[in-house]
């Protein structure tokens, strides 16, 4: 079957080409009586070949032809001729018209003979005869119809503007309709123009115009995408001995994205906190413009990548907010050469945030209108994704919760206060918590409008002479401030309103000035405002004015190599402004270092010397005087001693911080077993001791009931919580005589037995001269000279100051009566005992002991 199929195609074309070469023939029907003479009808084509037969054969074998003539049309003059009557035919005079010049050509070889036309011309077209006399025979005629074909001019490929088309041609956009004129001009016949796509007929309707011109217009509906790149061609033909002509044209389309995803998992988003999002696209051509959009509004952050394989993904770096909650988020993919050709692919946004809370007083009431009794409503405006888990409330920072007895009752997002007082006048706001966090309203400061109250921080007692004016203040809190005042002073004896003031909205002072005796007592104080009149007045005392008290319970707070900070609290100020000094002198020499005043108890030195004792004297004093000296004893720290060597080169020992943690080390395991071996050896004593008393029995009467401060050492190991009694000595610094013990560590305990800090109180000149434990234990007071010791006792401050804090200070007194060495003098008021030495007991039988070491010594029995 594919043999037959090829055998086929090679004779068609072989065909076709003997056309081309010698042109077409139609063998007419036999001649007849009308048309006597048979007819060929041969087509050509102009600028080809043609071969016009003609049978020279003579019908007897001796027998040739000896004159051959073509005639053309109607001619009687032949248009060639071959003159063979006098030779034989080979030998023959050829001689051609001048019609043919030099094209004609008669070919004897071929059987049948031909006249051969190279090239045809369009007016070689007629009817041909050849003649054929032979000797012998009869003349034979044979008639030929030459029909000559004019092929077509290549066809044009116009668009609808007119403009010839070539190779690619467009781009056309996808989905439009497209048309395409194809134009022929000449050929003879008028040719067919037929538009094909490959193998396959599109249109074949063709039109005859004017001026020898065949068009076809084609025309394509909604092209495809399909169509990309697909091959037109328009054929113009007029006969099946010519090969037609054609033009190609190649479509070139934009296509529309066919394809948009959103890559990205749809998910919750959380405000303010940055997202990538990821879109892909195919099927554009060219690449679609891919685009964010959020709602109406675009998106710029944006960037794209393509892949090998023309994959297009648009990267969104994203930050939702809280109002792009519910909102469309779409990737859009257009292509924007074809209009109408976006597509698209989002979702509905869902953002998760902080609750966002707006605090309102209730609509109606206003904050500045509120007074005290009145009802109070906040209303928590919430708006939060997800809802809230809890709401909380808040009043000055504080966390408030429902509390019927005062009033207080919060329900959900409401928060009520039934009868309000003064005292939840502040800020109010609220909170509430979801899986993004904690979200915090505005604050709304409620402003509880009251009648007038008296500052709570301000002076209460004034100190001033007879016949001395003394302003007091009177300060009061009332809103609003605009506040009258009234003053009245009033005791048991005494009351009188005429008392010269001045006000100032909530301020007002009064100028008092005390006449007699009868004039110190309570001076009252009240107001009145628009919310009505003061219920409780202030009170301020009037006393007479004094020196102030001495300091109390002064401490070092802190000592290194160069400052030492000193803090005291303050006493009584004697009814007037009190100030602060401190006076530092050296131990050593009893110089003046420094001098310094606050109107604070509080003093930071510096810039002191290393290593230095100290002798710190601090007062207060006030217009009146000064109180009693407060003597505190106090030194710099050491620096830490360096380690030379002792050679000639005079250079630092450097010492390894880690050799000196290793020699500490080794140092406490010596002494550790050097204290566990005395120990030891010292238990074994006592065991040894106690035996041998009991096989003596000594008598009970014989012991006594007092030991002495050497044999206490022994209840160490008994009673923790016994505090040991120390031997203090005396020593003398300059002019002062202090209290010591005989070492600094011995000190330190003796003064934790009688208070915080052992502390003097008086001038340089207290001691001199005190021979004995008994003139130890005085506390005289007198005014400029001697000092008065008191014992070192915490005191808090009041505002209401009472006369018995007023009075002078009392000297106290010990017994004087030293009975024996069991008998011990005691002080009155301050109690203060001190332990003197042995040999001190045994020279004047004094002690003075405090009520600790009594209990110790007690319980030692």
């Amino acid at each position: 079957m594919y043999a037959e199929l090829k055998f086929s195609c090679c004779f068609v074309f072989l065909g076709q080409l003997w056309l081309l070469t010698f042109g077409a023939h139609v063998k007419q029907k036999p001649a007849s009586k009308e048309k006597p003479y048979a007819s060929i009808l041969y087509t050509a084509v102009v600028g080809g070949k043609v071969a016009l037969p003609c049978d020279i054969s003579s019908p007897a074998a001796d027998d040739s032809a000896a004159l051959i003539l073509w005639y053309r049309g109607e001619s009687a003059q032949p248009i060639y001729t071959l003159d063979a009557r006098r030779g034989k035919i080979k030998q023959a005079r050829q001689s051609v018209s001048s019609q043919l010049e030099n094209r004609a050509y008669f070919n004897m070889i071929n059987r049948p003979a031909f006249l051969q036309l190279d090239p045809v011309r369009l007016d070689d077209a007629g009817e041909y005869r050849c003649r054929v006399d032979f000797h012998k025979a009869r003349t034979i005629n044979t008639i030929i119809t030459l029909k000559v074909i004019v092929p077509p001019g290549d066809p044009l490929v116009l668009n609808e503007k007119g403009k010839e088309l070539k190779g690619m041609v467009g781009p056309f956009n996808e989905g439009e309709t497209i048309k395409l004129l194809c134009k022929s001009t000449g050929g003879k016949p008028r040719p067919s123009v037929i538009w094909w796509k490959e193998d396959i007929l599109l249109d074949d309707s063709y039109t005859f115009k004017p001026h020898d011109v065949v068009d076809n217009e084609l025309t394509i509906m909604n092209i495809k995408r399909k169509d990309l790149l697909s091959e037109l061609t328009c054929k113009a033909s007029n006969s099946n001995v010519t090969v037609p002509g054609s033009v190609s044209v190649t479509l070139d389309l934009n296509l529309k994205p066919k394809r948009v995803k959103i890559q990205s998992a749809i998910r919750p988003f959380s405000a303010e906190e940055e997202v990538e999002l990821r879109c892909s696209s195919s099927g554009s051509r060219p690449s679609a413009y891919i685009t964010w959009w959020k709602g109406n509004e675009q998106l710029q952050q944006t960037k794209l990548n393509v892949d090998n394989t023309g994959l297009e993904t648009s990267i969104l770096t994203f930050t939702p907010s809280i109002t792009d909650d519910g909102k469309y988020l779409s990737c859009r993919a257009d292509n924007p050469l074809i209009p109408n050709s976006a597509v698209e692919d989002g979702w509905k946004l869902e953002v998760y945030y902080k609750p966002q809370i707006s605090l309102e007083l209730g609509a109606s009431r206003k904050a500045e209108k509120v007074k005290e009794g009145d009802d109070v409503y906040f209303e928590c405006h919430i708006r939060a994704n997800p809802w809230v888990s809890q709401v909380f409330w808040h009043f000055e920072g504080r966390s408030l919760t429902s509390n019927n007895s005062i009033g207080i009752i919060i329900t959900n997002q409401t928060l009520a206060i039934h009868h309000v007082q003064r005292e939840f006048r502040g800020r109010y706001s609220c909170s509430a918590q979801n899986v993004e966090g904690l979200g915090v309203s505005n604050e709304i400061f409620l402003k509880v409008k009251y009648v007038p109250r008296c500052d709570l921080n301000q002076k209460t007692t004034y100190g001033v002479a007879i016949n001395e004016a003394v302003e007091v203040v009177c300060r009061l809190d009332a809103d609003p401030s605009d506040v009258t005042f009234h003053w009245r002073f009033n005791t048991t004896t005494k009351h009188s309103d005429a008392i010269q003031y001045t006000s100032d909205q909530i301020e007002s002072i009064a100028t008092y000035i005390p006449q007699s005796g009868e004039d110190f007592g309570n001076l009252f104080c009240w107001g009145t405002n628009n919310i009505g009149i003061q219920i409780i007045p202030c009170v301020f005392t009037i006393v007479p004015a004094g020196p102030p008290n001495p300091l109390q319970n002064c401490s070092v707070l802190n000592q290194t190599q160069d400052q030492i900070a000193i803090e005291c609290l303050e006493g009584y100020d004697g009814g007037m402004t009190q100030k602060f000094s401190l006076e530092v002198y050296t131990v050593e020499h009893n110089s003046l270092q420094a001098n310094l005043t606050s109107k604070s108890p509080r003093f930071k030195l510096s810039n002191l010397s290393v290593g230095t004792l100290f002798r710190l004297h601090v007062y207060a004093w006030n217009a009146k005087g000064r109180s009693s000296v407060v003597i505190i004893s106090a030194s710099t720290l050491k620096p830490a001693e360096k380690l030379t060597d002792n050679g000639k080169t005079g250079k630092s020992v450097i010492v390894r911080p880690v050799l000196v943690a290793l020699i500490a080390v080794v140092a406490l395991l010596v002494v550790a077993a050097v204290v566990v071996v005395i120990l030891i050896k010292y238990k074994n004593l006592r065991k040894r001791k106690a035996g041998q008393t009991r096989r003596t029995h000594p008598d009970k009467s014989q012991t006594p009931l007092w030991k002495d401060a050497s044999d206490l050492s022994e209840l160490d190991d008994k009673g923790p919580d016994i505090i040991p009694a120390q031997t203090l000595s005396r020593s003398t610094f300059g002019d002062t005589s202090f209290m010591t013990g005989e070492d600094d560590e011995k000190r330190e305990k003796s003064i934790s037995l009688i208070s915080p800090m052992e502390t003097f109180y008086g001038s340089s000149s207290l001691l001199e001269g005190t021979s004995s434990p008994k003139e130890a234990c005085y506390s005289i007071s007198t005014p400029t000279e001697s000092v008065s010791i008191h014992p070192l006792t915490l005191s808090t401050k009041r505002d209401d100051v009472s006369y018995e804090g007023l009075t002078p200070a009392i000297a106290t007194h010990c017994f004087a009566n030293v009975i024996s060495h069991d008998s011990r003098p005691e002080c009155s008021e301050t109690r203060l005992r001190r332990h003197i030495s042995e040999k001190s007991n045994e020279e004047s039988g004094a002690t003075c002991e405090t009520p600790l070491m009594e209990s110790r010594q007690e319980s030692s029995v």
